[in-house]
């Protein structure tokens, strides 16, 4: 009997998937358990074994092309098996399947359910139940229709959604068009990866929903740096660490003292975490990813380094795991090795704050004598979650990591 592939869900983040390429040709041999095509995740490129063996007697989505999770991406059988019975069959089995070819013409083509589901192999918009007034409303308006909830029959998004709206959205932005005028001939069409599309909807999903407040503190580096450079001329290759690898270190020694900054909003409670998972922002061409490093107030200085190295050189091959990326409970966001001296940076949804890292810069300050130094500084600032953090609760947790900076022995005897 021939097995339906479909798109498998690769992340708890991934709302639909592409197919980066297949590694095996229709009419080719496959074996249960080996890698059969490369998906395209929100986070990564991910290889995707074959669910059974036999031939790949038929690509439903092809290279470059993405589609729904659990929509068919292919049929593995028997090379005499009919891939389109496969499919019908498949569907007709999925939640709501009996009642779509119910509405299904009586006299419709055998190649009914195989065009239904290649029909999802088109962008994200264009998939949505949506009447075509309502996309051509959505796009003048600058409505993202994924975020619109659909009155018409089957959840189908109409005209009136749209303009009910339109009218009281504060986040409803008029289209390029109303902008600017450039010719089409004078501009390109950027296509949008998995992770582009993820990013976008995250954000606008933290911003819209998690009342942000901002506290910035300046930080005296000089006895870290020195205490690193005395550092590393004791120690081995293998153990050497960056300055982004002391950040993490004592920004976890320092949560563990506040766990209420660790934390996040989970609607009807907020969910206080034991240990620290750290996330840490690395910037890829495709966009931000941020792989985890587990139980990071627990690590020495040294593992953390080995860790964020393995972590970063997997994020830049494009072959991190889901388990390598989820279960984060505060996020580091470090520009500071690109010349950024301060900036704010949008909360990792449900996470109750972010740390936005900037540059160390040669600060003329006024010592306690009254008298003009030159200290290295570095601006921290933390983006809180109103609904979980206050005010005096991110100034308690920025003063002990102050405190910590400052004096790197510190964070050894905190209670």
């Amino acid at each position: 009997m021939a097995t339906v592939m479909e798109m498998p869900k690769l992340s708890d983040t991934m709302k639909e998937g592409a197919v980066a390429r297949w590694l095996k040709k229709e009419g080719e041999k496959v074996t249960a358990g080996l890698p059969v095509v490369e998906i395209e995740t929100d986070k990564a490129t991910m290889e995707f074994e074959s669910p059974a063996s036999g031939i790949l007697i038929k690509i439903i989505v092809g290279d470059k092309q993405t589609c729904d999770l659990n929509a068919p991406i292919a049929v593995i059988g028997k090379p005499e098996e009919n891939w389109q019975e496969a499919v019908d069959k498949y569907l007709s089995k999925k939640k709501g399947g009996a009642s779509a070819a119910k509405a299904a013409p009586a006299t419709a083509p055998a190649a009914a359910p195989v065009a239904a589901a290649a029909s999802s192999v088109t962008s994200s918009v264009d998939r949505l139940r949506a009447s075509p007034l309502a996309k051509r409303v959505a796009a003048d308006k600058g409505i993202d229709l994924r975020t619109v909830q659909g009155s018409g029959p089957n959840g189908r998004i109409i005209v009136k959604d749209v303009e009910s709206l339109s009218g009281g959205v504060a986040g409803a932005l008029p289209s390029v068009s109303s902008f600017t005028s450039v010719p089409a001939a004078e501009m390109e069409k950027v296509s949008l990866s998995m992770m582009r599309k993820t990013i976008a909807r995250r954000l606008v999903e933290s911003t819209s929903t998690a009342p942000h407040f901002y506290l910035t503190i300046s930080l005296n580096m000089g006895p870290l740096l020195a205490w690193r450079k005395a550092t590393l001329s004791k120690i081995s290759e293998g153990e050497k660490f960056s300055v982004n690898d002391l950040i993490v270190f004592l920004v976890s020694r320092a949560l563990r003292k506040h766990p209420n900054i660790n934390s996040s909003w989970q609607g009807d409670y907020i969910a206080q975490y034991n240990s620290v998972h750290m996330g840490v922002a690395v910037a890829l061409p495709a966009g931000l990813v941020t792989p985890v490093v587990r139980h990071s107030d627990k690590l020495s200085l040294v593992q953390i380094a080995q860790k964020n190295r393995e972590l970063i050189k997997l994020a830049r091959d494009g072959k991190l795991q889901p388990d390598d990326y989820s279960g984060g409970t505060f996020t580091i966001s470090n520009l500071g090795m690109s010349g950024i001296e301060d900036f704010t940076a949008i909360i990792n949804p449900p996470q109750a704050a972010i740390l936005a890292v900037g540059s160390t810069v040669a600060t003329p300050v006024v010592d306690e004598n009254g008298d003009i130094a030159v200290e290295q500084r570095m601006k921290v600032t933390l983006s809180c979650d109103h609904r979980v953090i206050d005010g005096a609760q991110g100034a308690e947790f920025l003063k002990t990591l102050k405190t910590f900076v400052e004096d790197p022995m510190a964070c050894l005897f905190m209670g």
